[in-house]
């Protein structure tokens, strides 16, 4: 009797232990930790060395558009941010194993990063947050970008002039310029919180 215990119980933690092993596996391997693992890896453009047409990452700190822009509020833990992702996966009865549904929402605001060597504009209709949730359960998973973090960020680099309307220029004169990192449906902006 003591040998068939001995082995249900060396059963049971080898199972349990698998399991474990699984979950950490599959969160090791996931989009988010995949795409923060290669941001982590990405060498880092200050503002001031930005050009026209390049994929560049920044990092530096949030600040809402000239210090007073709009901020949204983060679905489920309602947080003034300037970007979120929140997933909430629907499942039928008490049946965890698959999703029904998946809703995916993802909204974001212009904001500027401010690092030593100057300011970037962050302008896109949304990006791909991969920093860690704020919160999360088997049902849903929220990640946000507050005003005031310090985050590294990846996105395609557009320089436009900045003049006045108000003064002339003239032929030779070259007004400032502003950088703004941007993204698109095929090549998102990828953000990442620096801890």
């Amino acid at each position: 009797m003591a040998g068939v215990f001995d082995t249900g119980v060396i059963i049971a933690v080898f199972a349990g232990g698998a399991s474990f092993l699984y979950f950490v596996l599959t969160a090791w391997q996931s989009d988010a930790r995949r795409t923060r693992r290669v941001l982590r890896k990405t060498r880092v453009t200050p503002v001031a060395n930005l050009v026209d047409g390049m994929l560049a990452c920044v990092v530096g700190k949030v600040e809402l558009v000239d210090g007073d822009g709009e901020t949204l509020t983060a679905m489920i833990t309602r947080k003034p941010c300037v970007a979120y992702d929140t997933t909430i996966q629907f499942f039928r009865g008490n049946d965890f194993s698959v999703p029904e549904r998946v809703d995916v929402t993802r909204k974001m605001v212009p904001f500027t990063v401010v690092d030593a060597t100057g300011r970037v504009r962050i302008d896109a209709p949304q990006a791909a947050l991969c920093n860690k949730p704020a919160a999360r359960s088997e049902r849903f998973e929220e990640r946000l970008i507050e005003p005031g973090a310090t985050i590294r960020i990846v996105g395609s680099v557009r320089i436009e002039p900045e003049r006045s309307d108000h003064v002339e220029h003239g032929y030779r004169e070259h007004g400032r310029v502003r950088a703004t990192l941007t993204g698109t449906a095929k090549w998102p902006l990828l953000v990442d919180v620096e801890d």
